[in-house]
């Protein structure tokens, strides 16, 4: 149960995370110090707010408006500072030579350095994720190279005709998409970088997958590189 105290001075705004009548305990609860702090940064969100004007939402602002969707003992954590939220990206490579369709996430994926940072094809136990967008990247290995050693760029036009779906929690997030939306080409943003405009939270311990398929095999030696970028909460 969060305290007036643990709302007014978190570094998150933790107001949507909570009902009326928690809010409402609390304040009963609350010295008269608490209170009056608990009015200032309620004061102080309406004139950021304000200030923001509806500009363009970024990841923590999301991952804040999303706080009540997580686990009472995540919004505990984050309140009384053993959790916090920070930028993820976590990532995973595959060798997708002559082929048409890959799974970019598995059951069977391990962490290796420069290969990817993903077990599994699931979220660490106690690490929640708002993803907030996918990087989809691909690249030729040289002779005798691996996919630690390949140089990245945007996706060739026959991989960018072809679609992808992403699944977790048990259900689609992404339903088929053009891979279109990787290309970044001249844009000033982030190479191969898809934003999505629902970011979505993914759950610890739920199996993902990210299908892609496309219409003409790739060439010999090529991989493929994925990074799915957000806010994640993990330990102080």
């Amino acid at each position: 149960m969060l305290t007036l105290g643990q709302i007014a001075t978190s570094d998150y705004s933790l107001l949507g995370a909570i009902s009326e009548e928690e809010l409402l305990g609390a304040m009963e609860r609350a010295t008269l110090n608490e209170r009056k702090q608990f009015i200032r940064r309620v004061q102080n969100q309406t004139r950021q707010a304000t200030a923001a004007g509806g500009g363009t939402p970024n990841s923590r602002g999301e991952f804040e408006k999303r706080l009540h969707w997580l686990p009472k003992e995540i919004q505990q954590g984050l309140a009384n500072k053993t959790l916090q939220a920070v930028d993820a990206a976590y990532y995973t490579t595959k060798n997708i030579s002559i082929c048409k369709i890959i799974k970019m996430l598995k059951d069977d994926d391990n962490k290796v350095i420069g290969q990817g940072n993903i077990s599994s094809a699931k979220l660490e136990k106690g690490n929640i994720m708002l993803l907030s967008g996918i990087i989809l990247l691909a690249g030729v290995a040289a002779p005798g190279q691996n996919a630690s050693q390949v140089n990245y760029d945007i996706l060739p036009d026959y991989i960018r005709n072809g679609e992808f779906e992403f699944k977790a929690n048990g259900t689609t997030l992404v339903p088929s998409t053009s891979c279109e939306v990787f290309n970044t080409t001249n844009m000033n943003v982030r190479k191969g970088l898809f934003t999505m405009d629902n970011p979505k939270v993914i759950l610890d311990q739920q199996a993902m997958e990210l299908n892609i398929e496309w219409g003409a095999n790739s060439v010999d030696n090529f991989y493929m590189k994925t990074i799915l970028v957000g806010t994640s909460v993990t330990k102080y």
